[in-house]
Order: C-alpha cells, then structure tokens, then sequence
C-alpha cells in the first residue's frame, strides 16, 4: 500500500449566496482528507451535511449561487484545481471519476448505453471505433449486466435503476482511472442490487482504485470501508479507520449516527 495518497483534499471550502436575504451557508467549511491506493475511504453525515458538494467541489461541478471559495484537490501529485476547465475536463474523466447519486438522471435520456459509454472512451483515449465498442462490451459483461447487446442499444428509460447503476459503475472505469468518487451508489436500489453493487466496488479496490464512497448508510460503511471521515456542517468532525469509528466514537454526533443505526 502505497504512503502517499492518490487523492488529498485540503481545507476545501465551498459557499452558497443568497442575495436576497443577504446569507452565506459555508456548505464545504475546510475540509481536508486523503484517499489511498487499494482502500475505500467513506463519508459520512446526514443528508445536507455537506457530502455531495464536497464531491462537486472535487470536479468543479459547483452552480451559482455556490462557489468554491478556497482549498486544494492534490491528484497524483497535482492541484488541479489550479487547471483550466478544458485541463480538468482531460483529467476527470481519465484520472479520476464519479458515480453520481441518481443514475437515471445522471445518463442523458435521449443517447442509447452504447453512445454513452463510447464518448467516454474516445474523449480520452485514441482507439479505433470497434476496439471501442469491444471495450464498452466487455466492460458491461464484467458489471454483471446480462444480454450485452441489448443493453448497448438500450435507452436509460429503458432499464431499471440497478442497470443503470450499474452502466454508470462500468463508464467511470472505462478509463482507469486513479480515483473513483461514488456518491450515495447504492441509494433506493432494493438489497440484493445494493450488495452487488458494493462487491463491484470491493473488486475495484482489489485492483488498486482509490474509492471515496459518500454515504449515509452506515451498515454500507461497515461492509466496506476501510477508513472514515464524518461530516456534519461541512466539517469533518472525526476521522480514523473503520474499526475505531465504529468501536469507539468519540465525537457526539458520530454516537447520534452509530444509535440510529
């Protein structure tokens, strides 16, 4: 296991403005963390925590009102948040990638599966159009989707929410990349989707993927974590490996969350 981390967030800070009332919510309030080689790295909170802005911050996907007011995003060795929109472009859909919350919306509704994960591939990478294509195959048979072809030329509408969980799971590794960030992957899914999706992401740390896996679901945590970070009002209130967290809380609001359990 490697000593540096792939992924290092220091004292990110993200705001949201209104105008009208003259308000600044801090929604990401110096944040910093490290995700590692080969682990699964979790956050934690309730709803409205912070979590999911802090995943957009990483990607500068933050909207106005919100912007990203401080902080650095060190991958592999780099702050790129110091690079223009067309650098971070390159290399978020390269280097690292993002399973969004709600996959359905998530995936453009009027592109079949197939255009979808193609685009991902040729952005980045120079490869003829049947490699590709064998590449988008392989890549939906290895996500466990039966009846690859009619996946391929299937609509988002057209599949469950699992499928298509499951085709965001195998477009963010179709590149590689050094650092997957899943966002609540396994929310509404019913349990026996959700425990496969959680083994998908299990084998992407055996080969070595950085995973950040924000979630609200502790026993999703307990399952697969190895280290843990808890926010709450966009602070990272208490940090440590999975074991620690969950035998000896120290903060109040991570006893609060361990007893609503």
């Amino acid at each position: 296991m490697d000593d540096q981390p792939v992924l290092s967030i220091k004292n990110l800070k993200t705001c949201f403005y209104d105008s009208k009332n003259n308000a600044v919510v801090n929604a990401v309030d110096g944040l910093s963390l490290n995700a590692f080689k080969g682990k699964i790295t979790a956050v934690v909170g309730r709803s409205g925590s912070g979590k999911s802005v802090m995943a957009l911050s990483i990607f500068d996907l933050v909207d106005e009102p919100g912007k990203i007011e401080a902080g650095e995003v060190i991958l592999n060795g780099r702050d790129i948040r110091k690079l223009s929109k067309r650098q971070l472009r390159k290399v978020c859909g390269k280097e690292m990638s993002m399973i969004f919350q709600d996959p359905t919306s998530a995936l453009n509704p009027v592109l079949k599966v197939k255009n979808q994960l193609m685009e991902a591939i040729l952005i980045h990478q120079k490869v003829k159009k049947k490699d590709a294509i064998k590449r988008c195959e392989d890549m939906i048979r290895r996500v466990g989707l039966k009846n690859t072809n009619k996946i391929l030329n299937s609509y988002p509408f057209e599949l469950s929410g699992g499928m298509c969980q499951r085709v965001m799971i195998a477009m963010a590794m179709l590149s590689n990349p050094s650092v997957l960030i899943a966002d609540e992957p396994t929310t509404a899914l019913d349990l026996t989707i959700q425990a496969e999706i959680l083994e998908e992401l299990l084998k992407l740390k055996d080969l070595g993927m950085a995973i950040i896996l924000i979630t609200h679901d502790l026993s999703v945590v307990a399952q697969t974590a190895d280290d843990v970070y808890v926010v709450n009002k966009g602070k990272i209130i208490e940090s440590g490996n999975v074991y620690d967290i969950f035998e000896k809380p120290q903060h109040r609001y991570t006893k609060e969350l361990m007893e609503s359990v």
